[in-house]
């Protein structure tokens, strides 16, 4: 049978995302381009792969035994990717990582990439994103490793815990906040808290933002933490912004008029390092290993 391989490595991805219009975002193809492929793979199996209706989409019978073939398929093209991308390297290889974006803040991230970078002469690219979609890249080769902000779907990949995480809150260096030995979610009440957009993790979204929005704080979803309008003389909505840091998190005024406060009674989370199991470049092992002995050496101390 004439099968383009193609479009079963197509078809896997769309059955873990369960969704044409994300799906063909992240191919970097159109949608309807998407659904003719997928049509067509239909049409010469002779059988459906997925029940859908408005609001969903789900795998028929035929769809669950066609995926168990196309993720090896689509692993074994992936595993080809990126020992293609090893070679094509340079002496010392070539790693991309997936991060988030406010790791930049997270000292025991930048110290291991520095120290892999100048260890092993590997050129290293950061690709900035939020968990979800760093996943999927992952999961299609397109990244090497990736740090993630759990929780999240571990399937396929090796996970490796790297740091605890805190919810911090920035305000105005004369904010009244900053008179408190300590900040809780009882205090935010009224207070507009500026947050990322719930569709980018929703779970850790609920995890963190309701004991704040339960307390009466108003969550305001922002398309970017941006600290700038808070800088501003002028009243700023929301007055507070959460972001991440690592646990400890560094506190106190941050030089520009703002200060780095720790939110206390929200739970701590997991930053961890992940990369997909079998087959992974020479650069990927050697920074997995250099990881380990990174993480170990935390713990010890």
């Amino acid at each position: 049978m004439d099968i383009d391989l193609k479009a079963a490595i197509q078809f896997a991805h769309l059955a873990r995302v369960r969704s044409f219009s994300r799906c063909a975002a992240e191919l970097g193809v159109s949608q309807p381009w998407l659904s003719a492929r997928i049509a067509r793979l239909e049409e010469r199996l002779g059988c459906k792969l997925f029940h859908r209706t408005t609001r969903q989409m789900e795998l028929t019978a035929e769809g669950e035994r066609l995926l168990a073939v196309a993720e090896v398929l689509a692993n074994s093209a992936a595993a080809f990717e990126m020992v293609a991308r090893d070679l094509r390297g340079h002496a010392g290889g070539r790693l991309k990582i997936g991060s988030p974006p406010y790791a930049s803040h997270i000292n025991q991230r930048v110290q291991l990439i520095e120290h892999f970078a100048a260890a092993t002469r590997a050129g290293v690219e950061l690709d900035i994103g939020w968990s979800r979609n760093l996943i999927d890249r992952l999961r299609r080769g397109e990244l090497d490793a990736a740090f993630l902000v759990e929780p999240l779907d571990g399937r396929g990949l090796e996970l490796l815990p790297f740091c605890i995480m805190q919810l911090v809150i920035v305000v105005k260096a004369s904010d009244r906040l900053t008179t408190l030995p300590a900040v809780r979610p009882a205090d935010l009440a009224g207070r507009g808290v500026g947050v990322f957009t719930r569709t980018l993790n929703p779970k850790l979204f609920d995890e963190l933002f309701t004991p704040l929005a339960t307390a009466g704080a108003r969550i305001i979803e922002l398309p970017e933490l941006n600290f700038r309008a808070l800088m501003s003389d002028q009243a700023a909505e929301p007055s507070v912004l959460a972001s991440m840091g690592a646990s400890p998190a560094a506190l106190g005024r941050t030089g520009n008029g703002l200060s780095v406060m720790p939110l206390l009674g929200v739970p701590k989370v997991k930053l961890t390092l992940a990369r997909r199991k079998g087959t992974n470049s020479a650069a990927c092992q050697r920074f997995w290993k250099m990881a380990q002995t990174y993480c170990n050496q935390e713990e010890k101390g």
